[in-house]
């Protein structure tokens, strides 16, 4: 779809990221580049649910860079490589990224991680503090979640059995949601990141003891000097036009930083749209 005809249909948050868009003039940034998704095909507003047209077009985008796993990415960051790399993170576990991405990801082979919140599966994805209700999608189920570990292409990490909200955050949620997927999956959850994106300090030690690689919601690339219990990543959003999306793919991070900032500015005016 042309960048102007998907602008115009996507309302002023698509325009003002196509217009940022095209002031990027940046080559393809170093290091490894982690992009955030939760749903797809959800059929909702919800700016975090891609409809599946915006997906497939992403993955069209997507398998004409170095898409890797999340271990793949991080070897190469310790060992000092810099080659601009791209991983793709899925957040909760949510049926419709079985329903609707997966057979896109299988078919071009594109490797990708499923962070699992393990008491949802199967379950109504709502949580404290969820303002989904009745919009809220279902958790994929084991027998789902093992075919996707069976192909090789996904990694399943750990983001905690009741997606917690960071203040009741602690060891024992970890815990639990690791032994559901051993006994469920037969696999040990080496990555996780933080439910809400929001990082709690105190929680690095736990981290660092249990697993590889730890992440959050914060902007940015990853490079060998990165903290592996601080990796950043990049959301993906409904009203990111094709221009906005390939900026993030190349790590070309500029756009997103001055949209975050109109937002937070527009927020606190008090303005909506």
């Amino acid at each position: 779809m042309p960048d102007d005809v998907q602008g115009s249909r996507l309302g002023s948050r698509g325009r003002l990221k196509q217009g940022l868009a095209r002031l990027q003039l940046e080559s393809a940034a170093q290091g490894a580049t982690l992009l955030i998704y939760h749903r797809v095909g959800g059929g909702t507003a919800d700016e975090l649910d891609l409809p599946v047209p915006a997906f497939a077009q992403q993955v069209d985008e997507l398998v004409r860079h170095d898409v890797v796993s999340l271990d793949t990415a991080l070897d190469r960051l310790d060992a000092g490589d810099l080659r601009p790399s791209v991983v793709l993170t899925f957040d909760d576990g949510f049926e419709d990224v079985y329903e609707n991405a997966w057979p896109l990801l299988r078919e071009r082979a594109v490797p990708f991680t499923v962070y699992l919140a393990s008491s949802f599966v199967s379950r109504p994805m709502v949580w404290e503090g969820s303002t989904a209700k009745g919009s809220a999608g279902r958790g994929m189920s084991w027998v789902q979640l093992r075919e996707l570990v069976d192909s090789g292409l996904c990694t399943i990490g750990n983001h905690t059995h009741n997606h917690v909200p960071p203040g009741n955050l602690g060891p024992d949620e970890l815990d639990a949601c690791t032994e559901a997927i051993k006994q469920n999956l037969g696999v040990t959850p080496r990555h996780f990141t933080y439910p809400w994106g929001v990082r709690v300090p105190g929680m690095e030690g736990p981290l660092r003891e249990r697993f590889r690689s730890a992440s959050s919601g914060e902007l940015g690339r990853n490079l060998p000097t990165t903290d592996r219990m601080r990796l950043l990543r990049v959301p993906v959003r409904q009203s990111d036009p094709a221009a906005f999306f390939a900026a993030k793919l190349a790590g070309q991070l500029g756009p997103e930083r001055t949209y975050a900032r109109i937002v937070r500015l527009a927020k606190s005016l008090g303005v909506r749209g």
